[in-house]
C-alpha cells in the first residue's frame, strides 16, 4: 500500500485494439484502470472509490468483471456499486479468504471497511476471457499473501497490471498483514523474468515498461 504523491487531474485513454481508461486517485486511493474492447463493457481493475461508477457511466461503460490485485481497503471501495450492476468480482484464490477481514486494512488505517463478495478466482497463470478479452493472473504474494498482477491481452495488445507488487521504480510495502519481503522479492523476479515486454499500470503512481523497471528499478537488480 503506498499513497500516490502525484497530484492526477487528468483522465487518460490508450487508444488501440485494447482501449484503457486510467482514472486516478483522489485522496488515499489507488489508481483504478477500466479496459475495453468494443467501447460498451469494461474490465475494471482496483475500483477504489464510489465515484468510479460515475466515471464509467459517463463513458457509456458497462462493467462486467471487477479484477482485485489485492484486498487493501484503498483498491476495493468502488466494488460494492459495481457488484450491484452486476459486476462479477474475481481475487486470487490465496486472497479471497483475506477480503473483508482485518487483513484489508481498514481499521489499521482508521477508514470504513468496504463489504463485498468474491464470486470467483484465478489460480496462479490460470487464464480466463473476458469481453473478449484475455485475462492470465500471475500470483505475485508480498505486499499481500494473495497479491496478484493481471496481464491482459487483445491479440498482439498487452497490458500488465500490477497493483501494489511493482510501481515505477518502487515496490510495494511489506509491513503490513500477510506481507512478507522474501516473498515479494521472488515474485519481482518472476515478473522480471517474463519474456518480452509490457506496458505496466500500477496501483500507485505512473505507468512504465517492464523493461524500464528491469534496467532501472533498484529492487529488480541481480
Amino acid at each position: 500500500m503506498q499513497e500516490s504523491t502525484q497530484p492526477f487531474s487528468s483522465y487518460h485513454i490508450s487508444y488501440s485494439l485494447m482501449q484503457i481508461l486510467t482514472i486516478p486517485p483522489k485522496m488515499f486511493a489507488s489508481n483504478t484502470y477500466a479496459i475495453t474492447k468494443d467501447g460498451k463493457t469494461a474490465i475494471v481493475i482496483d475500483p477504489s472509490s464510489p465515484r468510479i461508477e460515475t466515471e464509467l457511466l459517463r463513458r457509456g461503460l458497462t462493467p462486467v468483471c471487477v479484477l482485485l490485485t489485492h484486498c487493501h481497503f484503498d483498491h476495493v471501495e468502488g466494488v460494492p456499486a459495481l457488484q450491484a450492476q452486476g459486476a462479477r468480482v474475481y481475487t486470487s484464490a490465496v486472497e479471497k479468504p483475506l477480503a473483508c477481514t482485518k487483513a484489508d486494512m481498514a481499521t489499521f488505517f482508521g477508514a470504513p471497511q468496504t463489504r463485498y463478495t468474491v464470486d470467483e478466482t484465478f489460480e496462479d497463470t490460470e487464464i480466463k476471457t473476458v469481453c473478449g478479452l484475455q485475462i492470465q493472473a500471475l500470483l505475485t504474494p508480498g505486499h499481500t499473501q494473495g497479491s496478484v498482477c493481471y496481464l491482459v491481452t487483445d491479440g498482439q495488445e498487452r497490458a500488465l497490471f500490477t497493483g501494489d507488487t511493482l510501481f515505477a521504480g518502487s515496490v510495494g510495502r511489506t509491513d503490513l498483514l500477510t506481507g512478507d519481503t522474501s516473498m515479494l522479492m521472488d515474485s519481482l523476479k518472476k515478473l522480471k523474468n517474463l519474456s518480452g515486454d509490457y506496458p505496466i499500470y500500477a496501483g500507485h503512481g505512473e505507468e512504465t515498461t517492464l523493461q524500464t523497471e528491469r534496467e532501472y528499478n533498484p529492487f529488480l537488480q541481480d
